[in-house]
């Protein structure tokens, strides 16, 4: 819960809604994060970039899977399987 909590500060820190992020993208990232507010934090800002490079205003769960595929945010294992594949 407290991702959700940092979610809602920094969105209010610069002015924009709690509704920036659809509730699907919203519960993967939390979901992704683990409770890791870093992860929470770069989550969000890598989705927000995915959404502005499609001119979009609402980050939904696409803009979030568009980040999380990226190789960085899988876990070692999960990498060395998909490199053996």
């Amino acid at each position: 819960m407290s991702c959700l909590v940092d979610i809602a500060k920094e969105l209010e820190a610069v002015k924009m809604g709690i509704n920036t992020f659809d509730s699907a993208a919203t519960e993967l990232i939390i979901r992704s994060a683990q409770g890791n507010l870093r992860l929470c934090r770069n989550l969000c800002y890598g989705s927000l970039i995915e959404a502005c490079r499609e001119n979009k205003k609402i980050v939904t769960i696409s803009h979030v899977n568009g980040v999380l595929v990226q190789s960085h945010w899988r876990s070692h294992e999960e990498f060395i399987k998909q490199q053996i594949a």
